[in-house]
């Protein structure tokens, strides 16, 4: 009878000493795993597989708090029916349900005997999976940031015969593995946004190095000729834009300039401007006025645009002879005159519809004239739209009092309103590119 009394003690303690080693062996197991630095993914594989053995367990899942939805979801879950398990990857629900809800908002452990007389118990989840939950074990993933998520132990394997699920043990073994499983975690993230940021800014300085590549930035450009002046300058935004302006001669009289401002940031941006600077160079070529050209740009854009972005553009064609200048605007910022005197007005250039968001656009032609000493000046909207830092604007207003005074040349006038805008922002970030193009028109020497 003895004997007999003594046995179950005897098996219950073999049982503790045993699932105590496994225990042991697997923190030990996971401790090296964390030290090695393995992928988090290999890693919480690692854990759910192990813990389900150590726990004794149907399944074992991590749930991570989506925070920007406010859900929770499965990223990692071990099931004893692969086919649950993967239906439960697929489910998110809200944070605030279920247990495993209840364990995210009071950040403490949970353990449930029997979850169907538990009036916190999410049956959707079971429905859903086509799962049957009997008891549960869950511990919060607290970080430095928070809590993060919940790691949980379903079903105690042989609870249903025997009535029994879980032990405190089992849920202070959970307890314990689910720091370090909430630094893993958090320390993968960080090293993520890490690469996320260091991609990001190579992003950008790929986009510059494209942007910055593709602008003439010989000045002066013509030195040979003697009836105009022309300068440019872009300073990037930190978050490079589309910006990008162009001249080129068309003939020996007649010289053509484009500024535009393409929609987006980063590497599409970039390659958007580059796209369009090369259908409105090739187009300009052949293209009767700068209306025709772009209406047959604004085609081509709409052609290839899955992305759907699009280009603010003016085009103006300066007749050398006679200071003439024929124009077309798509969209963009109305160019300034500084006359000879030093009189700043703005062009006359109605703006049409931005290239590549309607395929059908029509485009019209207006004219304006130059006299020697005047200068047509071109700017994007980095200019006018740059901020201080109580939110105020730079202003066309502003732009506009500046250029009231006679042009010593357009590379003086490009600096000086550079340097009134960053007098304007102070310290504030510069959130645009800047890029601005000014013409002198000195008139046909020869003639004289």
């Amino acid at each position: 009878m003895a004997r007999a009394s003594i046995q179950p003690v005897i098996v219950t303690s073999y049982r503790a000493m045993f699932e105590d080693s496994t225990r042991l062996r697997l923190l030990h197991e996971l401790g090296c795993a964390f030290a090695a630095r393995t992928e988090l993914e290999d890693l919480c594989r690692l854990v759910i597989s192990k813990c389900g053995e150590a726990l004794n367990a149907e399944g074992v899942g991590i749930l991570l708090l989506d925070a920007k939805t406010q859900e929770l979801f499965f990223p990692y879950v071990a099931n004893e029916d692969p086919e649950a398990a993967e239906r439960l990857r697929q489910m998110r629900f809200a944070a605030d349900r279920g247990i495993a809800g209840e364990v995210l908002r009071s950040g403490q452990p949970i353990r449930v005997d029997d979850v169907h007389s538990d009036s916190r118990f999410y049956s959707g989840a079971d429905q859903k999976s086509r799962t049957t939950t009997r008891n549960l074990i869950a511990a919060p993933l607290r970080s430095e940031q928070g809590t993060i998520g919940v790691i949980q132990a379903v079903n105690r394997r042989g609870s249903a015969e025997r009535g029994a699920g879980f032990s405190d043990d089992d849920l202070g073994f959970l307890e314990a593995l689910s720091g370090s499983v909430a630094i893993a975690i958090d320390n993968a993230r960080a090293i993520e946004e890490r690469s996320a940021l260091r991609a990001l800014r190579r992003e950008v300085e790929i986009a510059s190095e494209i942007q910055q590549s593709i602008l003439p930035r010989t000045f002066p450009a013509f030195p040979e000729r003697d009836d105009f002046d022309l300068y440019a300058a872009m300073i990037p935004a930190r978050d490079v834009g589309g910006d990008f302006y162009d001249f080129f001669l068309l003939s020996p009289s007649q010289l053509g300039v484009v500024i535009a401002d393409v929609s987006g940031k980063g590497i599409p941006a970039a390659l958007f401007m580059a796209v369009s600077r090369t259908l409105m160079k090739a187009t300009a070529l052949s293209a009767p006025s700068p209306a025709a050209c772009l209406q047959r740009v604004n085609r081509l854009l709409n052609a290839e645009n899955s992305a759907e972005m699009f280009v603010s553009l003016f085009y103006g064609i300066l007749d050398t002879r006679s200071g003439r200048v024929v124009f077309s605007n798509g969209g963009h910022n109305p160019p300034l005159v500084v006359r000879a005197g030093g009189r700043a007005e703005f062009l006359d250039a109605k703006p049409g519809c931005v290239l590549g968001v309607l395929a059908d656009a029509v485009y019209a032609d207006a004219t304006s004239a130059l006299m020697p000493g005047d200068t047509l000046v071109l700017y994007t909207d980095g200019v006018t739209e740059a901020m201080n830092g109580i939110d105020e604007l730079y202003g066309e207003e502003r732009l506009q009092q500046l250029l009231h005074n006679p042009v010593d040349s357009p590379r003086t006038l490009i600096d000086g309103i550079i340097a009134d805008v960053k007098q304007h922002s102070g310290e504030a970030t510069q959130s645009d590119d800047i890029t601005l193009l000014a013409v002198t028109y000195r008139g046909d020497r020869d003639a004289a």
